[in-house]
């Protein structure tokens, strides 16, 4: 393809930069990549990167994880921090979960398709997917005609990343061709290169044995793709006419190249210089040489010379430091050189025309004061390379990425705390609300149950106080008020539970749980609801309920009977009786818990199995109203050792999980369900309550952010713009059901944090 400059879009990096408080602020930072000792060019270029950048930010800790491709072991030096094996999945995740536990603000990527394992390197998009911070990718190979595979790879970088980095505009002009992506995220930096003064080619030359020599050099991992032949086919013609020239190639075979052939290619390049009388001509420094000694070389040469065979080369290191260097270069139009030489810093020449090189080195060569011009045009074409420059680049985006980042995670956040209420909607008739779903659809084998009218009598009941329902909402306040109006039984004092499609009871009485819980919907409709009918008939209900809690003895039942009392008191019956009702429940469970930590299992009960949190959050909270602070302590204590466990090792919320009633399961961490989140969500606010702590709000912030795709999956649950929640997380990923259960702890918990932050002070917000 051609390409033209003048008419290159521009992505460079706008000259407005961070502010060097939010550069000087980013205390902890990683970089994945390969790194020295292994013998390549992203190596070479992530350790230059890497203390580069540790200058720019000499506050921050960092993280150097490398990946390692098992054919050799290599021995790295005190600054790598983490060894990957580059095919081996769970390194990916465990290193992610890492990086987000120990609160590493930034991640920079060095992104080359061979690095990675997987098909094209996706085994990176297991690890990148699951960060939860700003991620800024540079991207050494950009592909014109990708495979599908690649560019699969390649869209899902560019999506997650906050930033991406090209090192040419051409790179750039690909990206938006090829990946639709623009120059607010993509930005042109260049390769960084070292810094040394301009000096004369004469103080190098001699400690090198060069002296008296007009010096061409090429440099890099040899490899026939080079095409160094061609400089060598010129020299007869070089030499003839400047009999001082020597031609000295730098650089190890490539070890690819070794491992499969040895130095036979190296050997084919002496014996086409002696075939061709320039074998005195010619010299090599057959090894790996450091920057040092490699700047050292540079600064010898008279010419520098990329003879590549090919043009979809879009980045070449040894160009960029050649430039830096202020060597006039000699290549061929491949398309890095294509847009560093353009302003007159060098010449091109045709794909493998010797002729051509000839003609042009001789021109360069013998005339002095000409390429001493262009060495001088060079060197201050190379002024942005320099790497205290690409590190202060690269850092002004890594800044400007996090406020971004920042901004976008809380836009994520406004808009999952806001769901819409269709998703519930869908799932309800005139009847109450439909238990489950298949996919989105409601159903109908399983019925209705008086547990999610409940929660969904709760929801609309506080929704009523929050905002005007519509029409649709009304009508559902009214048909779980009604439902759960049929399902009290007032001969036995309890709620029926199940109810199937056709209208038929499935059972003479629920659980305490299903009680106790229909007797909290009550008890906030009595309180929260707008329509004064509603409220009235609540209040009616609740009354005779309440009679009856005495005989709903399970620990959950106490504790929503703790939870109903704390939303009756002052309202449905006084402050005093609704305390002295509320003592015999706080004390069973007060009872349960220091018997559970004397009995060395540190729970309420044997095993932690569902609505967990509500125990501990239950027992603070009588605490608070009875004035105990005993029961508050252990409460406390309760919570704590909770989220120990429901904490997982990336430090995301991950809750006690159904395989949690089973000790013998074989995933201990599957299935995770939202009404645990709700639950852990209630706890947290009733810990800050409590005792003022603005660290309880925090976490329930964070545990509700488990909804959005915090959790151990990166997949957000929710859908707010639908109001609906998948089921749970499985192993494999989202449970695609989406019932009422799910739907309404997720409508509470969003309730339950818009009410938070409306109570917190601006600033803790």
């Amino acid at each position: 393809m051609g390409f033209d400059s003048s008419t290159a879009i521009v992505h460079a990096l706008r000259p407005v930069e961070a502010k060097s408080s939010i550069r000087q602020d980013i205390r902890s930072a990683a970089m994945i990549g390969n790194f020295p000792p292994r013998r390549c060019g992203i190596a070479t270029f992530t350790r230059d990167t890497f203390a580069s950048l540790r200058n720019e930010l000499p506050r921050a800790k960092w993280r150097l994880a490398v990946m390692e491709d098992g054919s050799h072991t290599h021995e790295y030096p005190d600054e790598v921090s983490d060894v990957l094996h580059h095919d081996d999945p769970v390194a990916y995740d465990r290193l992610a979960d890492e990086l987000n536990r120990t609160g590493v603000e930034v991640v920079f990527l060095q992104h080359e398709f061979g690095i990675f394992g997987g098909d094209d390197g996706a085994h990176i998009l297991r690890l990148i997917r699951r960060l939860r911070m700003p991620l800024i990718t540079t991207l050494h190979t950009v592909l014109e005609r990708p495979s599908p595979g690649q560019k699969r790879v390649m869209d899902e970088i560019i999506r997650i990343s906050n930033a991406v980095i090209v090192m040419t505009e051409l790179g750039a002009d690909i990206l938006e061709r090829v990946h639709k992506v623009g120059p607010t995220k993509v930005h042109v930096v260049p390769h960084g290169a070292p810094e040394r003064p301009f000096a004369a080619t004469a103080l190098f030359k001699g400690p090198l044995a060069l002296a008296g020599h007009k010096v061409i050099m090429s440099f890099g991992l040899l490899s026939p793709n080079k095409g160094l032949e061609t400089i060598i086919r010129a020299l007869p013609a070089v030499v003839a006419r400047v009999p001082e020239t020597v031609y000295l190639i730098v650089g190890a075979t490539h070890p690819h190249l070794v491992a499969r052939e040895g130095e036979i290619y190296r050997q084919s390049l002496v014996d086409l210089a002696s075939s061709l009388g320039v074998a005195d001509n010619l010299r090599f420094i057959n090894r790996f040489v450091d920057d040092d000694e490699l700047v050292d070389l540079l600064q010898a040469a008279d010419l520098y010379a990329t003879p590549y065979l090919t043009e979809a080369q879009i980045t070449s290191g040894t160009l960029s430091y050649a430039v830096a260097l202020g060597k006039p270069v000699v290549s061929t139009p491949y398309w890095h050189a294509r847009e560093l030489l353009a302003d007159g810093v060098g010449v091109l020449c045709p794909f493998g025309d010797d002729k051509a090189f000839a003609r042009e080195i001789c021109a360069l060569l013998e005339d002095d004061s000409r390429r001493e011009a262009i060495a001088r045009r060079a060197y201050r074409t190379g002024e942005p390379s320099r790497w205290r420059k690409v590190a202060k680049s690269i850092v002004d985006l890594a800044a400007i990425g996090r406020t971004e980042h920042q901004r976008r995670r809380e836009n994520r956040f406004c808009a999952l705390a806001r769901p819409r209420l269709d998703g519930l909607l869908q799932m309800a008739d005139d009847c109450g609300v439909a238990q489950h779903s298949q996919f989105g659809v409601p159903d109908r084998r399983h019925g209705y149950c008086t547990d999610d009218n409940a929660r969904a009598l709760m929801l609309l009941a506080r929704l009523s106080v929050e905002t005007r329902l519509d029409a649709a909402a009304s009508k559902l306040l009214v048909s779980t008020s009604a439902f759960l109006a049929h399902a009290w039984i007032p001969e036995n004092g309890r709620f029926r539970n199940f109810m199937s499609f056709d209208r038929q009871w499935l059972d003479d009485g629920g659980s305490d749980d299903c009680c106790a819980r229909a007797l909290e919907a009550l008890c906030v409709t009595a309180t929260r609801a707008a329509p004064e009918g509603i409220r009235n008939w609540a209040t009616a209900l609740a009354h005779q309920v309440l009679s009856h809690t005495g005989e709903w003895v399970s620990l959950r039942a106490q504790a929503l009977i703790i939870r109903a009392l704390a939303q009756a008191s002052g309202s449905i019956i006084s402050e005093d009786e609704a305390r002295d009702r509320m003592r015999a429940p706080a004390e069973q469970l007060y009872t349960a818990a220091f018997s559970g930590k004397n009995d060395g299992h540190q729970w309420f009960e044997q095993l932690l199995s569902y609505d967990n949190a509500h125990l501990p959050g239950a027992l603070i909270r009588a605490g608070d109203i009875l004035q105990e602070p005993d029961m508050i302590s252990v409460g406390l204590d309760m919570l704590e050792r909770l989220m120990q466990v429901q904490t997982a090792p990336d430090g995301c919320f991950a809750p006690v999980a159904t395989s949690g009633f089973d000790p013998g399961a074989d995933h201990a961490m599957f299935d995770q369900q939202p009404i645990e989140a709700l639950a852990t969500i209630d706890a947290c606010l009733a810990a800050w309550q409590a005792t003022g702590d603005s660290r309880h709000a925090i976490v329930a912030r964070q545990v509700f952010c488990w909804f959005g795709g915090d959790n151990v999956h990166a997949l957000s649950l929710a859908r707010p713009e639908e109001g609906i929640c998948h089921d749970g997380l499985t192993q494999s990923g989202l449970n695609e059901n989406h019932g009422a259960e799910s739907i309404l702890s997720y409508q509470l918990a969003a309730l339950a944090i818009r009410e938070l932050m409306l109570r917190l002070p601006a600033k803790s917000a």
